[in-house]
């Protein structure tokens, strides 16, 4: 459990601004592709916590995003092949989907696909991830603007207000987190609060 979140967030911080400068970096070594995935890894995982701890408001925790995805073509995707991606996932034909912020922690935290992308300038554009649980589903890009924007989010994200009520079949409490700047603030605890 985390007590005091404040550390966690200051972190996330510091990793958006250290992603942001390697969206122009020019030269990759070896070194820096393991440090892009340590901090983007990290990242996700901390929210993850962030999450499960209860230390972000709700809005931020159900923010969604638009993503591209591609079908698996049905080849089984191994330890050996994750790598060849046009020979695993349709990349003539992204589709579009909508996700939330969870489901990129999870993406994230289980990779069994993690692959750099760049643009027409040889700049980073995004990165390609697929879940050991979703491999054998689709392949979804997200672009190193959207990773940064939830770094920030969250790293800025400090709840105004908690309502608790215990629920007696989770045997805890169920818990709303709010910021004052919500729109639906004071329905939104009327209608926790019952």
């Amino acid at each position: 459990m985390i007590y005091e979140s404040v550390f966690w967030k200051e972190d996330l911080l510091k990793q958006a601004k250290a992603l942001r400068a390697r969206i122009t970096q020019k030269r990759w070594t070896e070194s820096s592709f393991a440090r892009l995935e340590q901090t983007i890894m990290l990242g996700f995982y901390s929210i993850r916590k962030l999450i499960e701890a209860k230390k972000l408001s709700d809005s931020v925790v159900n923010k969604c995003i638009n993503v591209k995805f591609y079908d698996w073509k049905g080849n089984p995707v191994t330890k050996m092949n994750w790598g060849n991606l046009d020979k695993l996932y349709d990349l003539d034909s992204a589709q579009s989907a909508t996700k939330g912020l969870i489901f990129f922690c999870h993406q994230f935290v289980h990779s069994y696909i993690f692959v750099t992308s760049f643009d027409e300038n040889n700049f980073l554009d995004g990165i390609f991830i697929s879940s050991d649980r979703e491999r054998h589903k689709a392949l979804y890009f997200i672009e190193m603007q959207q990773i940064i924007d939830f770094f920030e989010q969250v790293g800025n994200d400090y709840p105004s207000s908690g309502s608790f009520i215990f629920d007696e079949k989770l045997g805890d409490y169920r818990v709303l987190n709010l910021s004052r700047d919500d729109p639906d603030f004071i329905a939104k605890i009327q209608k926790f609060n019952g």
